[in-house]
């Protein structure tokens, strides 16, 4: 039997609080380890300050939906599912379940979710000792900042900037939680984000807007034009009366002219603001396909906007995409920790976000219905599951039976019929017989068993219910048949079976 290794013990505390801005552009103390750089070009072309990424947040097309994306993910019920069928296994899986209930869950998610947008994301975890239970617990889960941290090209824990030491410290392992996504590969623990594809429309769209600016206060009013006779130019003073008179007619209601001076307005010979206005539903479009996919969600046009089925199912892709990034990290690292360090041997609990929305009902009692008629039906156990709490079955009209004898009354009642259908299907020869006997008896329907049918069908359109009629059907098959009906079937039967002798003999 493999013997199992105790895991180092956490480091407890919080190791990471800030107190000073930090850098990234320092070499390691360590001269086996390299500092990895981030492979956004944007962002290193750019100084490599976050900060560049942080003001795209500010444009109303980048916030609007990159919160719709997380809030979708957010308000998502959570659950926590055992490893496995063991007792410690479900031990440790109810043991996290209060663990998250005692924390923030959700905002530590929506914190984590902004990987997405910078490319990772860096948590601590704040451990702290249970000496009543012996546990290592969790007091908190606290999403840094992301820009304050580097990683070394051997993939083991971030590093810090120890502004007391002058130089990067690694921090302990089993401490941080950390988050990357977006790369093409494996080796680029900063990941890419969402906010390296947004950049360049945000910048060409503030632009746009910034030259729209200029395009309205120039052509939004006319320009003021004053004349002044030849003699009145050179003179200064004269001059800067004008000006402020002009100046005065742009904001004033009412102004005094210098006499003599011809004021008249100089109209715009460019209007419209087509081309801005276009250039920017352009980029706001660009930035919410970037962002979730599409651009029905973020626009307010009335009517349909493309396929709604094809709008959910790609909103509801990137939501669970989502939950199982950041659920997933967490399972493979701090869920896996605290199982290791407080149930040695079980397996790690499932922490996941319940992101399907539920079947429909009316959908399911369909479908239940189709598989009653085909001879299935649901369990007690199944459909408290499926509907909920609340149920009991229907009382029904006491026979004294119980539902396998009613069967099995109507069974024996029917058994001639019973016996009459193998009988056609042991000897085939004798089915075209008893079509041509039937056919035969048809011509005297009226005069056999027409009453007797005629009197079912009356008395089926006058009961109130099905246990009524069924009662009296039970009635009729007790009396006995009418003389006549019962030699012309008689009959019919020789009659049948004569016609089927003299066929093979043929």
């Amino acid at each position: 039997m493999a013997e199992i290794q105790t895991p180092p013990k956490p480091a407890e505390g919080e190791l990471t609080a800030r107190t000073d801005d930090f850098g990234l552009q320092v070499s390691p103390a360590d001269p086996y380890l390299k500092l990895l750089t981030p492979d956004d070009t944007v962002l290193t072309f750019k100084g490599g300050d976050y900060a560049l990424y942080r003001e795209t947040l500010r444009d109303d097309a980048c916030m609007a939906p990159f919160a719709q994306r997380r809030l979708a993910v957010t308000k998502c019920e959570w659950q926590v599912d055992a490893g496995g069928d063991d007792p410690l296994s479900k031990a440790a899986a109810d043991w996290m379940r209060e663990q998250l209930q005692e924390l923030e869950w959700d905002r530590i998610t929506d914190g984590m979710l902004y990987a997405r947008w910078y490319g990772h994301a860096v948590a601590e975890c704040l451990f702290q000792p249970d000496l009543v239970e012996g546990k290592v617990t969790l007091a908190d889960i606290r999403v840094r900042d992301r820009a304050r941290f580097a990683y070394a090209n051997d993939r083991g824990a971030p590093f810090i900037w120890r502004q007391d030491l002058g130089r990067w410290w690694r921090l302990p392992e089993r401490k941080m939680w950390t988050l990357n996504t977006g790369a093409d590969h494996d080796d680029s623990p900063y990941g890419l984000g969402l906010a390296h594809y947004c950049y360049w429309p945000v910048f060409f769209k503030r632009n746009n807007i910034k030259f729209w600016l200029v395009f309205l206060e120039k052509f939004g009013m006319p320009t003021a034009v004053a004349k002044m006779p030849a003699g009145q130019y050179d003179n200064v003073q004269q001059r800067a009366k004008v000006r402020a008179a002009l100046q005065a007619m742009a904001s004033e209601t009412g102004v005094i002219l210098p006499e003599g001076t011809e004021f008249q307005f100089l109209d715009a010979q460019r209007s419209g603001t087509q081309d801005y206005d276009t250039m920017r539903q352009a980029m706001d479009n660009s930035l919410a396909k970037i962002i979730i996919g599409q651009t029905a969600s973020t626009q307010g046009t009335p009517g349909r906007l493309g396929n709604d089925e094809l709008q959910a199912e790609v909103k509801n892709d990137l939501v669970k995409a989502d939950s199982d990034l950041v659920c997933g990290s967490f399972n493979r690292t701090v869920a896996r920790w605290l199982t290791e360090w407080n149930f040695p041997g079980a397996k790690p609990p499932r922490v996941w976000r319940m992101v399907d929305p539920p079947e429909d009902i009316g959908v399911i009692a369909d479908r239940d219905q189709k598989l009653f008629n085909l001879g299935w039906e649901r369990t007690d156990e199944s459909f408290q599951e499926t509907y909920g709490a609340g149920w009991q079955r229907k009382a029904t009209q006491d026979t004294g039976l119980t539902p396998q004898e009613l069967m099995q009354g109507a069974a024996a009642e029917f058994a001639e019929l019973g016996a009459i259908a193998a009988m056609r299907n042991g000897h085939r020869s004798d089915q075209q017989a008893l079509l041509e006997a039937a056919t035969s008896f048809a011509d005297r329907y009226h005069a056999t068993i027409g009453g007797r049918v005629q009197e079912l069908l009356d008395f089926a359109e006058t009961s109130g219910d099905f246990e009524t009629f069924r009662a009296r059907l039970l009635e009729m098959m007790a009396e006995p048949a009418p003389r006549p009906l019962a030699e012309d079937l008689a009959r019919g039967g020789v009659f049948a079976r004569l016609m089927g002798r003299m066929r093979g003999q043929r």
